[in-house]
Formats: structure tokens, sequence, C-alpha cells
């Protein structure tokens, strides 16, 4: 199994459609495969009562490439280029076909430049931590029941969520009440 890792240098906005199709946002073959775990990544709860936190993906790259992943680069490429927030694609090549295997934004970058360390670490998450950064506001007017699905998609569209990057289950789970709700006792 070989494993392709590409970084849409050129993105703008992190709602845009990624576009990986430039030769340099290949950067699979800087990908350590030496002595230290080039990929690593982490998704889902720890325990059954705890959060689900963002998915994350550590990328450490081969050594000796701290001034072409710097910020102050001048490799023509990637001059201006170099900075959080860029959307990240891991895929695993297996049997023939490409299969997913994460996809986030760099959300921090680690460059250790001394003679004896030489490392570049790309410190990524996915969107759900994005998501936890927006605030949403509801409505106190709107007494709309809507499905499980359609309160979700709700919330999406409101931080800008891309339709491509959602598979929601829209006709499973109980509908929910109109929030807020009062009672008298």
């Amino acid at each position: 199994m070989t494993f392709e890792v590409m970084v849409d240098w050129d993105a703008t906005n992190w709602a845009d459609d990624p576009d990986f199709s430039q030769s340099y946002d290949d950067i699979s073959g800087d990908v350590d495969t030496g002595g230290v775990v080039g990929l690593s990544w982490e998704r889902g709860k720890q325990r059954e009562e705890g959060n689900a936190p963002a998915a994350t993906l550590t990328v450490n790259l081969r050594k000796g490439l701290c001034q072409r992943y710097s910020p102050f680069t001048t490799d023509a490429d990637l001059t201006g280029k170099i900075r959080p927030w860029l959307p990240i694609r891991v895929r695993a090549y297996h049997g023939g076909a490409y299969i997913a295997a994460y996809f986030g934004f760099i959300e921090r970058i680690s460059i250790n430049p001394s003679l004896d360390a030489q490392s570049v670490s790309f410190y990524c998450t996915d969107g759900t931590d994005l998501l936890a950064r927006q605030l949403i506001t509801q409505d106190p007017t709107d007494k709309e029941i809507c499905s499980d699905g359609e309160a979700i998609h709700k919330i999406l569209d409101a931080v800008g969520w891309n339709d491509d990057r959602r598979d929601i289950d829209e006709d499973g789970g109980n509908d929910l009440f109109a929030y807020p709700e009062s009672y008298e006792y």
C-alpha cells in the first residue's frame, strides 16, 4: 500500500473545492519513510461517553526540506503559499484503486532548521475543528419541525460547509421539536 499526500497550495478559501491539480500539490515524495513515522492520524472518541474530537493528521517530511517549506521560501512554486488552513488530502493506493484516508486542513507548520534535526511537520485537523469555531444563533421565531438530518443541514449551511462534503442520513432519526419550547407547569 502506498499513500498520496496532496496540498492545495493555491487555496484562498477553506470552503471552496480544493484543486489538487498542480504538480507541486503532490508532496508524497517529501514524506519521511525512514526512521520517523511519515503519516499518522487519529479520529473518533477515546471512550464511549467522551466528545467526538476532530480527526488529526501529522505529516513528517524528509530531512533537509526546511528551506522549501519555510514561509519565507524563494522556491518558485511555493513562494508566498506556505501558510495554515490549506486543504490537505491523503489517499491510500491499494489493489489498483485509491481509497480516501483523510481530508482536512493544515493547522500548524513546525520547522526545526537546526543541523541535527532538520525537520518539517504539518499538524492537520479535519473540518469538525473549523465547525467548532463557528457561532450559530437560532431564530427564536422559527418554530418549524424538522428531521435530525434537516437540522444538521441547516447548521452546516449556516457555517458555509460545502454540500459535496456531507453524507447525512436525512430520512432516519426522529423529528426534532421546535426549539425553544416552553411548557407550563
